[in-house]
């Protein structure tokens, strides 16, 4: 038989064709795979994020509850074995609470950031979000903690699971049975955790986590129930006379006007949002650094002078202002040249109506207060 090359040459040549137009046919263009990634990479940005948050918020809400119960159990133990109360201070507090949980270490209230990790934590809502420097949460009072009616310092600790705390305790704490109340008094104790040491976000609420009662401010000195500026020298000189920018910070102009250093300590006040205190404020502010003689709590009145004073125990190493010898701005002006001060020493407090300085005078000192 005699074969046609040239016919089956031609054949397979067609077969070869139809062959590579199928491939051609069932292949992906460059552009189809370059959408479908696209497609793929839109929705991972869209639901990724969304899982990651559901499973840091179920971590962290793990973490917290695994937390409350050791420490309920830790306060159960304490309190079946007669050491839960009774303790003067945290530090005397935390030498029996490391007995009962696994404490790998502890700090005091002047190195916070060494065992408590993110040195600033933010709090409130998202449209108003508030930063916290965790260092200054040196007591109770820092930490919201007013109505214990004490300025307990504080503790950071670190337990053996990671987790870091700063706590506070109740030197009051009451009593309770060792067999019906058991778990009342974690009240005892004012905490906040971080659950997940130095990873993020460190927001009040998802990783960081507060006992009942705990609450912070913008505060930089609580002191009693007020809360005070850090205090400051009232070298800032400002022009108040009439027509000068500052003119308003004041109602008398005087002949120092052009060198107000009491207007330079009322406008610095302004810009914190704050405000020079007044006499009666400055009294208050004396009344709650000071107690008499025996230890016992002094009222101090706007214009009064009071001595046989001691400073009270708890501002000896951490003075809120400066009470060697020093003298206030009031916010309240005694005549055309000058303003109202209290003076504060160890021993004593001076604010009778003599206590009016040139408001030209550099060397005095001033502190704001809240609205």
């Amino acid at each position: 038989m005699t074969i046609n090359k040239s016919a089956f040459t031609l054949a397979e040549g067609r077969l070869a064709c139809t062959n590579t137009q199928v491939a051609a046919k069932a292949a992906f263009t460059l552009a189809e795979v370059l959408i479908t990634l696209a497609v793929i990479g839109i929705v991972a940005a869209l639901t990724l994020p969304g899982l990651i948050q559901n499973h840091n918020e179920k971590a962290w809400s793990t973490a917290k509850d695994l937390w409350e119960k050791k420490l309920t159990e830790t306060v159960r133990r304490m309190n079946t074995d007669g050491v839960m109360t009774g303790h003067k201070t945290t530090e005397d507090f935390m030498n029996s609470f490391k007995q009962y949980m696994k404490v790998i270490k502890t700090c005091d209230n002047t190195d916070i950031n060494k065992c408590y990790s993110p040195k600033v934590v933010t709090t409130g809502s998202n449209e108003e979000p508030t930063e916290v420097e965790t260092d200054s949460l040196t007591n109770a009072s820092s930490m919201g903690l007013s109505d214990w009616q004490t300025n307990t310092n504080t503790m950071s600790f670190v337990v053996a699971d990671g987790t870091t705390v700063i706590m506070a305790y109740q030197p009051e704490c009451p009593y309770a049975d060792p067999i019906e109340d058991t778990g009342s008094q974690v009240s005892c104790m004012g905490y906040m955790i971080d659950v997940n040491g130095k990873k993020g976000p460190n927001r009040v609420g998802k990783d960081i986590q507060l006992s009942s009662g705990v609450a912070f401010s913008t505060c930089d000195n609580p002191i009693g129930d007020m809360c005070w500026s850090t205090d400051f020298a009232a070298t800032r000189a400002i022009d108040t006379c009439v027509g000068s920018e500052y003119e308003d910070l004041e109602e008398m102009h005087d002949p120092y006007c052009d060198i107000n250093y009491w207007g330079g300590a009322k406008l610095t006040c302004q810009e914190k949002n704050m405000t020079l205190p007044t006499r009666a404020q400055l009294a208050q502010l004396a009344s709650n650094l000071y107690v008499d003689s025996n230890g016992d709590a002094v009222t101090i009145g706007a214009n009064e002078d009071k001595y046989n004073l001691k400073v009270k125990d708890e501002y000896t190493q951490n003075p809120p202002i400066k009470y060697n010898g020093y003298t206030y701005w009031s916010s309240e002006e005694g005549n055309t040249y000058g303003a109202y001060y209290r003076y504060f020493n160890t021993t004593y407090t001076l604010g009778s109506d003599i206590g009016c300085d040139y408001k030209g005078y550099s060397t005095n000192r001033a502190v704001c207060i809240s609205n």
